[in-house]
C-alpha cells in the first residue's frame, strides 16, 4: 500500500471522521470510525512526512488528535472560525463531511497553521473542573432567582421551597469540592504563577486560577494581545474609508465567564491599581464611555498578567 504523505484534512464527526488527501494529483476522501482498529489503519497510512490537519471540535478531535500525536504524526488543530472563513472566502457553498475535509487540505497547504502539541494533564483536568464550576454558578443563579420568586408569591409551595433548598445546598458543596481539588491540582503544578498573579492589585486567587489554567501558564502566548484575543477581550474598530465609522466594541470570540472575571478585576483594580486607575480616569477626562474605559482597564490587566508570568516576579508598583 502506497503511504500518504503532505496535507491530510480531517473533518471530525461525534461518530466518525472524514480524511482528505491529494494521490497523484487527485483528491481522494476516506471515511473512519473511531474503532481501535480504524484508527490504527488510518494512521498506518500515513508516511513520516504527513501532516494531518483538522478542527478543534471541543472534545471529539483529541482522541484521534492523542492517537496521532503519540504515533509521531505531524498535527495541526485549528480554529473553527479561521476554516470557515476561508471556506467562504473560496466561495462554496456546498457543506459536507467530505466537502470540508477537502477544505481543510487547501487550508493547511495555504496558512501552514502552527504545529499541536497536547497540553500537560493537570490542564486539562483544570478546565473540566472549571468548566462544571461555570455550569454550576448558572445552576446556582437559577434557583436562588426561583426562591425569591416563591418568597415574593401570594400563595407559597412549601415543598417547592423545601426542594430549591436542598439543592441549592447540594450545589454549594459542589462548588467547595471543586475549589479543594482546583487549589490541589494547581497547587501541585502552577502555585508560583498562581501566587504571582494575586500580586496584582485587583486580581483575586479565582481569576489567577482560571487565567493560568486557561492560558497554560502564557506558554502559548508571545504577547499580551494575543491573550487578549484569544478571551475575546481585545478592541475591534469599524472603519472604512470616510463614511463606515462604527462604534468600537470588543470581539466577543472568546470565553464569557473569563471576561466577566476580567470585568469585576477591572472594576476592583480601578480603585487598587495605580497604573489601571491612572488609564482609567485618562479615558473618562478623553470622553470615553465608562463601560469602554472599564474594558482598557483589562487590557491592562492582561498586560499585566502576561508580563508577571513571563518574567516569574510578582508585580511592582513603580516599575520601570
Amino acid at each position: 500500500m502506497t503511504k500518504v504523505s503532505k496535507i491530510i484534512g480531517i473533518d471530525i464527526s461525534k461518530e466518525h471522521f472524514d480524511v482528505a488527501y491529494i494521490k497523484e494529483g487527485k483528491m481522494k476522501t476516506q471515511k473512519y470510525s473511531y474503532t481501535a482498529l480504524d484508527m490504527k489503519k488510518f494512521i498506518s497510512s500515513l508516511d513520516n512526512e504527513a501532516h494531518c490537519v483538522m478542527e478543534s471540535t471541543g472534545v471529539y478531535h483529541l482522541r484521534l488528535a492523542h492517537a496521532l500525536h503519540e504515533a509521531g504524526i505531524v498535527l495541526s488543530v485549528v480554529n473553527p472560525l479561521s476554516v470557515k472563513r476561508f471556506i467562504q472566502s473560496k466561495m462554496h457553498r456546498t457543506k459536507t463531511d467530505k466537502r470540508d475535509a477537502i477544505m481543510l487540505v487547501e487550508y493547511g497547504n495555504i496558512m501552514e497553521p502552527a504545529l499541536w502539541k497536547p497540553d500537560a494533564s493537570h490542564y486539562t483536568q483544570a478546565q473540566q473542573l472549571l468548566n462544571i464550576q461555570s455550569q454550576l454558578i448558572k445552576n446556582r443563579t437559577s434557583v436562588n432567582n426561583q426562591m425569591e420568586a416563591i418568597d415574593l408569591s401570594v400563595n407559597q409551595s412549601k415543598t417547592g421551597l423545601g426542594l430549591l433548598k436542598k439543592q441549592l445546598k447540594f450545589i454549594e458543596n459542589q462548588l467547595k469540592q471543586i475549589d479543594k481539588e482546583l487549589e490541589e491540582l494547581m497547587g501541585r503544578n502552577d502555585d508560583e504563577d498562581v501566587s504571582n498573579l494575586q500580586s496584582i492589585p485587583g486580581i483575586g486567587r479565582k481569576t489567577a486560577l482560571a487565567l493560568t489554567v486557561y492560558t497554560k501558564g502564557m506558554k502559548d502566548f508571545d504577547n499580551h494581545r494575543q491573550v487578549a484575543s484569544y478571551f475575546g477581550i481585545s478592541p475591534r474598530i469599524v472603519q472604512s474609508g470616510s463614511s463606515v465609522k462604527g462604534r468600537g466594541h470588543i470581539c466577543k470570540m472568546g470565553m464569557g465567564h473569563i471576561r466577566m472575571l476580567l470585568y469585576m478585576c477591572a472594576r476592583s483594580a480601578i480603585k487598587y491599581n495605580k497604573a489601571c486607575r491612572e488609564l482609567y480616569e485618562r479615558l473618562l477626562a478623553k470622553g470615553k464611555a465608562k463601560k469602554l474605559a472599564l474594558i482598557a482597564v483589562a487590557n491592562k490587566l492582561l498586560k499585566q498578567a502576561f508580563a508577571i508570568v513571563k518574567n516569574k516576579s510578582i508585580y511592582i508598583e513603580n516599575y520601570a
